[in-house]
């Protein structure tokens, strides 16, 4: 006959232990595997952010116009238009601003001159342009898909308001005004 070992064998009162136990061993690892999974979606939503944010929210006013040019040689408007800035300028901008009419003026532009297949920018000289509201201006040349020549706009920066680091695209840019007729 085998032989029973004796620390196998639990009485009622060691059992309810072991048993209880188990249950907040049970419960400290599904709190810490919560945890885990909490902090998991926390690392990955800032990572999500690090990755989307575009790099001019802290960046030089070159960089915003690297941007803007990246911006018109990609077609990607709509990113493009988060950095315009809505506010009026009086007596030239009264409208408010339509980030939709906007991507829609730029992809007409699109169709009737062609993509922009190249884009530069140089900043104006001190002494070429006078700036009377602390703006930084670049002239852009395009070079569209369907034209002969390239176009030649400027491209307005502000600081932003805010305090913020980074600069804003002016609604006053020539590059953002629909074609003359």
């Amino acid at each position: 006959m085998p032989r029973k070992d004796a620390s196998v064998t639990q009485s009622p009162q060691q059992s309810e232990r072991s048993g209880g136990s188990a249950t907040l061993m049970t419960v400290a690892l599904a709190l810490a595997l919560l945890l885990v999974g909490a902090l998991g979606y926390e690392a990955a939503t800032l990572l999500q952010y690090a990755l989307s944010t575009p790099p001019i929210v802290n960046g030089s006013a070159a960089s915003t116009a690297a941007f803007v040019c990246a911006s018109l040689e990609h077609q990607d408007y709509q990113r493009l238009v988060t950095y315009i800035d809505p506010a009026t300028i009086p007596p030239a901008i009264t409208r408010s601003f339509d980030a939709r009419q906007t991507i829609t003026a730029m992809q007409a532009r699109d169709t009737t001159e062609g993509k922009v297949v190249a884009c530069g920018y140089a900043a104006y000289s001190a002494g070429g342009i006078v700036s009377t509201d602390s703006a930084i201006r670049y002239q852009l040349t395009l070079r569209r898909a369907a034209a002969a020549a390239p176009s030649v706009g400027t491209l307005i920066l502000r600081q932003r308001s805010s305090g913020a680091h980074g600069w804003l695209i002016g609604r006053d840019s020539s590059f953002l005004a629909p074609p003359a007729a």
